[in-house]
C-alpha cells in the first residue's frame, strides 16, 4: 500500500524550489514539455479566478522532490512568474476596485479587465500577489518503488499508457548515458521540439547502440526493452556513438549547404530514423578501419538515397524499410544492401567521377 503525505506550496515557493534544484523532473516517467502558450495561459487564468488545480505528486528523496506528475503545470507557473511568456486567448477577469460615489463615499465595484498580452510584471500588483500566493497541494511518497511509480503514473493519466519509448526509458539501466548522447547536435539541430519531447532522439540512441552491440540486431520493442533494461552503456560506447553521429551530421551539413533541392531531399532522408540507424554499422566499421572519408561517404549517400518513388535506389532496401523494419530479417536485408552497394560504388571509383562531375 502506498504511503503518502501532503504539503502546501505557494506558486512562489514552487518557482523558487525549481530554481534552487530542490524540485526535479528527471524521473523516467515524466513526459516532455508539450503545453502550448494558450494552455499555459489558461492555467494562470484559473489561478487568478480561483479555480481549483489538481494536486501534484512527487517522490521524496534526500535532496528534495522528484516530481512524478505536474511537470507541465510547474513549468507554466514558473515560466510565467519569470516573465517568459505572455497571456493569450483568455476571457476577461473580474477585478475589484474602489471608486467614489456622488457623495464622495468610497464604494467597492467590480469591473472586467483584459489581461491578454500581459507578462507577469505587467499585471496589477494585487493580481500578481494572487498568483504567487496561490496554494498548491503536493502529495509526496517515501520509499516508492519503480513499479509503483509506473502504476501511479498510469492511473493519474486516466489509464493512458506510456508510449513504447517512454516504457523503455523507465526500465533503461543506463538512462543517464542515453539522455547524454541524446543531446548530440544531430538531434538538436534536425529534430523538432515536439519530436524531442516525445523522446525520438533517445529512441534513436537506444536502437543505434543495439545495432552495434547485438550479434543479430532486433529493434522490435519486445526485444529492445529487456535488452536496454540490462545494458550498461560504457563511456567508450557512448563516445563511439557520438563520433558516428558527428560523421552523419557532417554529411547532412554538406548536403544542406549545397543549395540544391535534390541534395536537401537526400539530407532529410539520411536523418530519418530508420535510415540513420541503418547507417550506424557501416560508418562504425569505417571509423574502426580508419577508412572513413566524409567526401566519399557524402558522394555515396547522394548516389544511394536518390530514389524517385522511394528513399533509395534499392527496391530490396526500400521494402525492408517499411512495415516491420525493426525485425531482424529486415535489418539484415538493409545492412547487406548498404554494405554491398557502398563497396561496389567505392571500388568502381564512382565517387571520384561524381565529385569531378559536381
Amino acid at each position: 500500500m502506498l504511503k503518502k503525505a501532503h504539503i502546501p506550496w505557494t506558486a512562489n515557493q514552487l518557482t523558487k524550489l525549481m530554481k534552487k534544484g530542490t524540485i526535479k523532473f528527471d524521473n523516467a516517467v515524466q513526459r516532455g514539455l508539450v503545453w502550448d502558450q494558450n494552455r499555459k495561459s489558461l492555467l494562470i487564468h484559473s489561478m487568478i479566478e480561483d479555480y481549483p488545480i489538481p494536486p501534484f505528486y512527487a517522490a521524496k528523496s534526500e535532496n528534495g522532490y522528484d516530481m512524478l506528475d505536474g511537470k507541465q503545470r510547474s513549468d507554466a507557473i514558473s515560466d510565467f512568474i519569470n516573465n517568459k511568456y505572455f497571456l493569450t486567448n483568455l476571457p476577461e477577469i473580474t477585478v475589484e476596485c474602489i471608486t467614489e460615489n456622488e457623495e464622495g463615499e468610497e464604494i467597492e465595484e467590480s469591473e472586467q479587465l483584459d489581461i491578454n498580452g500581459s507578462l507577469f510584471e505587467n499585471l496589477p500588483k494585487d493580481i500578481q500577489e494572487k498568483i504567487i500566493t496561490y496554494s498548491l497541494t503536493v502529495y509526496y511518497f517515501d520509499g516508492i518503488t519503480d513499479e509503483e511509480i509506473n502504476e501511479l503514473f498510469f492511473r493519474l493519466n486516466n489509464g493512458k499508457p506510456l508510449s513504447a519509448i517512454e516504457l523503455t526509458r523507465v526500465k533503461a539501466k543506463s538512462l543517464d548515458k542515453i539522455k547524454e548522447i541524446g543531446k548530440h547536435e544531430i538531434f538538436t539541430s534536425t529534430l523538432t521540439e515536439k519530436a524531442i519531447n516525445k523522446y525520438t532522439n533517445e529512441d534513436i540512441v537506444i536502437k543505434s547502440w543495439a545495432m552495434l552491440n547485438s550479434e543479430t540486431p532486433n529493434l522490435e520493442t519486445k526485444n529492445i526493452r529487456p535488452l536496454i533494461e540490462n545494458a550498461e552503456i560504457t563511456e567508450q560506447e557512448a563516445q563511439n556513438l557520438k563520433t558516428i553521429y558527428d560523421k552523419i551530421l557532417e554529411v547532412y551539413t554538406t548536403l544542406t549547404t549545397a543549395n540544391n533541392k535534390q541534395d536537401t531531399k537526400i539530407a532529410k532522408r539520411i536523418i530519418t530514423r530508420t535510415h540513420l540507424i541503418s547507417l550506424i554499422p557501416i560508418i562504425s566499421k569505417q571509423i574502426s578501419n580508419n577508412t572513413y572519408n566524409t567526401e566519399q561517404f557524402t558522394a555515396w549517400a547522394k548516389h544511394f538515397f536518390a530514389g524517385t518513388k522511394s528513399a533509395t535506389i534499392s527496391a530490396i532496401y526500400n521494402e525492408s524499410a517499411t512495415s516491420g523494419s525493426g525485425k531482424p530479417d529486415s535489418i539484415k536485408k538493409r545492412l547487406d544492401v548498404i554494405t554491398e552497394d557502398f563497396k561496389t560504388y567505392i571500388l568502381s571509383g564512382q565517387d571520384i567521377k561524381d565529385s569531378q562531375a559536381a
